[in-house]
């Protein structure tokens, strides 16, 4: 830049009155005065790392160089000029007079000067740079609402929060309104392993927590009733649905509403579209459980001499038909195979589990019975049963 140039910016903005006895090309030697460029982009990571997108014009580059926030990450900086990387280039950190904000009057900022040798003439850069404690956070929120014939309303949303003590170039930057663009995911060559969500240009301020819808669904539920049996004594409650939303997101914050109150939230999900909604919404004390083993020793096998008999029931006491299961844990021999003998086979075996399907009408009870041949007299998953005569 001409030192006209940077005389001309320093008169508009009145930074001081023009002396005298000081010609334009003195009061240009004695101070310089940055603007700080405005970023067209603002991208928002799951991981919490904010990276802008700016184009520096040329008129704001001075003496081959330019100015970015003091807390950028420098591994991230990416400049680019006429479509080519630009790699030939040295950072420092720096005070300098600096426009934040159009209209505004310079101030001393500490900034990060970025200074390029080799710069062609005349272009533009493309700039692309990571920022550190940006105080910007955001979190997908599935709201769930329970609606009438026994469907679910779903929103997606963004919930971004912004800390209220913001670096100040921080602050100039969202009162520029750029573009916001939200990524669950910071690597772009895995296909589909993300969601983005452009924005547009929303107001975002200091100290503020500012939702987002971002896609919405509804879908028909079920309530499930699920007897963890080895763990607990009462049935907990199970809201299920197939996923409306075409978005892919971890580490989700979930919240379910019916008659305008909030009755159960979870943190820590993963939603999917093959994936299908959970929500946990309490114990059911109005389906009866109970459980019991007894053990028997059979000396004459050599390898799993001790047989364990259980039994599960469940009685629906309420006034209405209910869905119900009962999952039991598989027990591992630790020299052995544990051989498990079924009157009824399980429905399904998730992971190290086994899972009983029932539709019980009220006053009616599901009846489990089994046994399995082990090594050991003493099952630590049994501790807390009744047993029957005959047991250990």
């Amino acid at each position: 830049m001409k030192k006209i140039g940077v005389w001309a910016l320093f008169c508009v903005l009145s930074l001081a009155p023009c002396a005298a006895q000081n010609t334009p090309d003195d009061m240009a030697e004695q101070i310089i005065v940055y603007r700080l460029p405005d970023p067209e982009r603002l991208y928002i990571y799951r991981s919490g790392l904010v990276v802008y997108d700016a184009k520096i014009p040329s008129d704001i580059i001075i003496n081959k160089a330019f100015i970015l926030p003091e807390n950028i990450q420098l591994d991230s900086l990416v400049i680019s000029q006429s479509g080519k990387r630009v790699y030939s280039y040295s950072t420092e950190t720096a005070e300098a007079l600096v426009v934040l904000r159009r209209g505004e009057r310079p101030g001393m900022v500490r900034i990060m000067r970025v200074t390029i040798p080799e710069l062609q003439a005349g272009g533009s850069l493309d700039v692309k740079y990571g920022i550190r404690n940006s105080g910007l956070v955001w979190t997908p929120v599935l709201d769930l609402e329970v609606q009438e014939g026994n469907y679910l309303g779903c929103a997606l949303l963004a919930d971004i929060r912004v800390e209220r003590d913001l670096p100040e170039t921080t602050r100039s930057i969202l009162a520029r309104r750029p573009e916001i663009i939200l990524a669950s995911s910071q690597n772009i060559l895995l296909d589909d392993t993300g969601a983005v969500f452009n924005l547009g240009r929303p107001l975002i301020e200091a100290n503020r927590r500012t939702l987002f819808k971002l896609e919405e669904g509804r879908t028909p539920y079920t309530l499930v009733y699920q007897w963890d049996a080895n763990r607990g004594e009462r049935l907990s409650a199970q809201l299920r649905a197939p996923t409306p939303l075409k978005t892919m997101a971890q580490q989700v914050r979930m919240y379910l509403n019916a008659s305008g109150m909030n009755v159960g939230q979870s943190s820590g999900l993963t939603i999917s579209p093959d994936r299908p909604i959970v929500c946990y919404i309490g114990e059911q004390p109005n389906i009866a459980t109970f459980r019991s083993v007894r053990t028997a020793e059979f000396p004459e096998r050599e390898n799993l001499p001790f047989t364990h008999y259980l039994e599960y029931r469940i009685t629906n006491q309420l006034d209405k038909r209910v869905q119900a299961e009962i999952s039991v844990p598989v027990s591992y021999g630790t020299k052995h195979r544990t051989a498990y003998h079924f009157t009824r086979e399980p429905d399904e075996r998730p992971g190290d589990r086994m899972l009983w399907k029932y539709d019980l009408g009220p006053g009616e009870q599901a009846l489990l019975e089994f046994n399995f041949d082990s090594e050991t007299k003493d099952n630590p998953l049994y501790s807390q049963f009744d047993y029957s005569e005959g047991g250990r």
